[in-house]
């Protein structure tokens, strides 16, 4: 068996895909270690998992309130910073590792695994078609180049990219002939059941507006509060452990919660309302349950997730300053609309029929049978 190292930075949706594909490969036999923030070492540990935290990772937090270029600036970090790369490398080194799966966020990483003289995997955890549009023609992408850390090319080097997204909604398989091999799609990690209404009580609406603060976030949650307290339905709203910056109203009809396992909730759910992060986004999906998606930040991965989840007719989009009136009228066309329902459910069985996780391990395996293979015709040409 081998020895792999998982790197990750506690930055919401990423976790998951890292943490279940790492799960998995430790299942199969591998020595698994993560590298991550000094926050996660309970949850990693806690899954059978080793846990080393990168001292280079203590400034992140993506619970604090910053400014536009400040948090373009903490993530331009993870693409370029050389402390990270020096750090991942003498982890990888010393671990002696054999494969290194690494967040397509910290591209200084995968340089830092391959320094420390392991193969690489990149892993991407929503579309393609973001990273290699949205995000390398954005403001992080071009800060990291001008300071030397091109993204795309990094990705380029890693002996593989693993994609954990569904295939037909990304929207990038036009791109991948920028790479110099095919990146591979695994699919969506979450997992769900069909939802199933109870039909004697008001249909339940699931609000997540992510783990990381936005701007006009509690505005955005007030919003909505007031649209689901003039309808007929039991909202259920989640802060994802955030503090709102004022107090919300909140009608009787609506519990508000500092945070509450998603899972435990949409196998009842009807609709859920969220930011579009493709974690969040996909996890309701896997259930079947239709989503309303209200867009928090214009240069994150969330109008591209909301677009295509319109566009699979499987869910609304609308702008984060959607009065309550619009937002009550999206949820009424979710919770009565057979073809969104329709197209939800179809696409829950979808995603349901894929195992990314396991895809993932295949895949990686494949590269680690490759390099045993070429370590072998060494050995036998050289004696």
């Amino acid at each position: 068996m081998s020895t792999i190292t998982v790197v990750t930075v506690d930055a919401g949706g990423n976790v998951p895909p890292a943490l279940r594909i790492a799960g998995e490969l430790a299942r199969r036999g591998h020595r698994v270690d993560v590298l991550g923030h000094a926050r996660q070492a309970d949850a990693i540990t806690s899954a059978g998992l080793g846990f080393r935290p990168l001292a280079s990772l203590e400034y992140w937090d993506p619970s604090v309130r910053r400014s536009a270029p400040a948090a373009i600036e903490r993530i331009v970090r993870l693409a370029a910073d050389p402390g990270i790369e020096r750090e991942v490398a003498e982890a990888v080194a010393a671990a002696a590792s054999d494969l290194a799966l690494v967040d397509c966020l910290m591209p200084s990483s995968l340089r830092g695994a391959r320094a420390g003289g392991a193969r690489t995997a990149a892993l991407f955890h929503t579309f393609l078609a973001f990273w290699m549009r949205g995000f390398e023609r954005g403001p992080v992408g071009i800060v990291a180049r001008l300071r030397g850390a091109d993204p795309v090319r990094t990705w380029a080097r890693a002996d593989a990219r693993l994609v954990a997204c569904d295939a037909v909604l990304d929207p990038a398989s036009s791109l991948t002939s920028r790479l110099p091999a095919a990146s591979e799609w695994i699919g969506a990690v979450e997992t769900g059941v069909p939802s199933a209404r109870d039909a004697e009580r008001s249909p339940l609406v699931l609000v997540s507006l992510s783990t990381t603060w936005f701007p006009g976030q509690a505005e955005t949650y007030q919003r909505i509060i007031d649209a689901l307290g003039a309808l007929p339905v039991r909202g259920l709203v989640t802060l994802g452990g955030l503090h709102p910056e004022r107090e919300l109203r909140v009608p009787a009809n609506v519990e508000l919660r500092d945070a509450v396992p998603h899972a435990e909730v949409l196998p009842r759910a009807a609709a859920v309302i969220g930011h579009g992060g493709h974690s969040t986004t996909m996890r309701a999906l896997a259930h079947g349950v239709p989503v309303l998606v209200m867009p928090m930040h214009p240069l994150l991965d969330q109008p591209m997730v909301g677009a295509a989840v319109a566009h699979a007719g499987a869910g609304i989009v609308l702008p984060r300053t959607a009065p309550s009136a619009r937002i009550a009228a999206a949820v009424t066309s979710l919770l009565a609309d057979e073809g969104i329902r329709s197209e939800a459910s179809a696409l829950g069985e979808r995603l349901r029929s894929t195992d990314a996780a396991s895809s993932a391990a295949d895949a990686i395996e494949r590269l680690l049978g490759e390099r045993g293979d070429r370590a072998a015709r060494v050995t036998h040409d050289g004696g």
